[in-house]
């Protein structure tokens, strides 16, 4: 199967995927709510932003692991032809392991240092922190999956272990476990992914484990750690970016606050991973293309991958836009509503960061570490600079503000440059194919929000029928653009495949 073709079956499975886990997540905030309180839920949302600080000390080795198989495969020619691959994996593995005693020392510390006022979360966080221990080296066989682009079967396994991780949480809570199930059902759904991840790759692709593990030389360990130094870096700043907000907010205003701020939020979060599972299994072919294609077939995928996840991240906006209120209060009640315009910012603040990502991925499959590491530490501690003065000022409305004000005066005009010097392009170049698009959801944004403003749909029908609208509207209105060059390359061929075979059945015939 073709790059494209994996890539589409994998997305067309992982949409299906993601539809399925947001109806059971979107079910099971209000069942959790209602079983152990908003105080201790908001309580479980602070405390495990812990999790994604712990991350830092995988210090990258597995974050650019699936940009080196793919490379590796790339350079082969296919993965029959990678011989180098079971030595990759082999050292990563020994680099994983050496990281693992810097993980439990870790994990005690973050374990010491929950406030004493937050007494309710300090065991259910040290049970979380057991399993984050255990897990933490079982992650190296989903990364080596993902560098080989096994997409359909990621996909199955996610909704797999998410059903069932899910299944056992609520069984749990139901008994009267509290937090302890919240904690168990994580540790559960990480374990089923890494060990189904193992059985794959160890039926399907029995060359790629190594046999042994092979010798470490310093040098190698040297040039693997600087590697995935500059990715760590740069996932701090990520982690400022996901997580401090929550954490400011209850810090200023207690655990109950982060709770309409995540409700909020939540729709919009849930829909912003599409855009983001999209640059996700792009990353692979990204890696691959860059080891043998020329400098325009380059810019012509650069182009068409931002084109296509911003399609995506404009449709998220509009439909959000019209049925957010509605969909909060059938959800959890008005009360844990925050307003029109903390959902227009947060809208805003995930659209300019879809863009950026769509252009710092790219960058990082091309081997931009170092780069994207300064930026995104630049615009990380912007924005938590901007944020906090802008909370104590306008409340929850300061979060989602100073995130925008990090990525507009950081990440994107940096991370523009550098894309466009890497493809051979202008600034401009690189950037007038998205201008159409961008003066198109101008308008509608302008026409959703006056809608919004007017009118909430206030049952579950009107919500559904409100979504379908606007879906259609926004395709309506972006269909003529995904036919355009350089997108509708990948399009055109897709959604008319009789065209070509027509011409060709009707040359051969006279």
């Amino acid at each position: 199967m073709s790059r494209t073709g994996r890539f589409l079956s994998g997305m067309g499975f992982g949409y299906t995927t993601q539809i399925l886990t947001m109806i059971i997540g979107f079910w099971l905030v209000p069942f959790l709510l209602f079983r152990i309180g908003q105080h201790d839920y908001g309580l479980w949302l602070v405390g495990t932003q812990i999790m994604f600080y712990l991350g830092l000390l995988d210090l990258g080795i597995i974050a650019i692991l699936p940009r080196e198989v793919a490379f590796a495969t790339g350079l082969a020619g296919g993965i029959q032809n990678a011989v180098d691959l079971p030595r990759l994996i082999g050292e990563t593995i020994r680099v994983v392991m050496g990281q693992l005693p810097f993980v439990v020392l870790g994990a005690l510390i973050a374990w010491l240092m929950i406030p004493a006022d937050w007494k309710a979360l300090s065991n259910p966080i040290g049970l979380l922190l057991i399993a984050f221990v255990i897990t933490f080296p079982l992650r190296i066989f989903a990364a080596i999956l993902h560098g080989l682009q096994d997409y359909t079967f990621q996909g199955g396994v996610a909704l797999f272990s998410y059903v069932a991780s899910t299944a056992l949480t609520i069984l749990l809570i139901v008994a009267g476990a509290g937090l302890y199930a919240l904690a168990i059902g994580w540790f559960f759904l990480q374990l089923i992914n890494s060990l189904m991840s193992w059985d794959r790759l160890r039926r399907h692709f029995p060359g790629v484990l190594p046999k042994r593990l092979p010798r470490l030389t310093w040098e190698r360990a040297r040039v693997r750690l600087s590697q995935g130094l500059w990715v760590s870096a740069n996932q701090i700043a990520t982690v400022l970016l996901t997580g401090t907000d929550i954490l400011i907010i209850g810090k200023l205003f207690g655990p109950a606050a982060v709770v309409p701020y995540a409700c909020t939020g939540k729709l919009i979060s849930v829909l912003a991973n599409q855009p983001q599972m999209f640059m996700s299994a792009a990353g692979p072919a990204l890696s691959q293309i860059r080891t043998g294609e020329s400098r325009v077939r380059l810019s012509e995928v650069c182009i068409s991958i931002a084109q296509a996840l911003l399609m995506l991240s404009g449709a998220v906006v509009c439909v959000v836009l019209l049925i957010n209120q509605g969909f909060i209060r059938l959800w959890v009640g008005a009360g844990q509503y925050g307003g029109f315009w903390l959902t227009v910012l947060i809208l805003w603040s995930m659209l300019l960061r879809h863009w950026n990502l769509t252009v710092g991925y790219t960058l990082f499959c091309f081997g931009y570490e170092r780069r994207l590491c300064l930026t995104a530490l630049l615009d990380g501690l912007v924005s938590v600079a901007t944020v906090v003065p802008l909370v104590r000022l306008y409340g929850a409305l300061g979060a989602p503000l100073g995130m925008i004000v990090g990525v507009c005066l950081v990440s994107l005009p940096l991370n523009l440059l550098a894309l466009a010097r890497e493809s051979g392009l202008s600034l401009w170049e690189l950037v007038r194919p998205l201008s159409p698009w961008f003066v198109r959801l101008l308008a509608l944004m302008v026409g959703a929000g006056a809608l919004a403003r007017v009118w909430v749909p206030n049952t579950v029908l009107l919500i559904a029928l409100t979504t379908l609208a606007g879906v259609l509207v926004y395709a309506m209105v972006m269909f003529p653009l995904m036919l355009r060059y350089p997108l509708g390359m990948y399009v055109r061929p897709r959604l008319f495949p009789l065209g070509p075979r027509m011409t060709r059945a009707l040359r051969l015939g006279s």
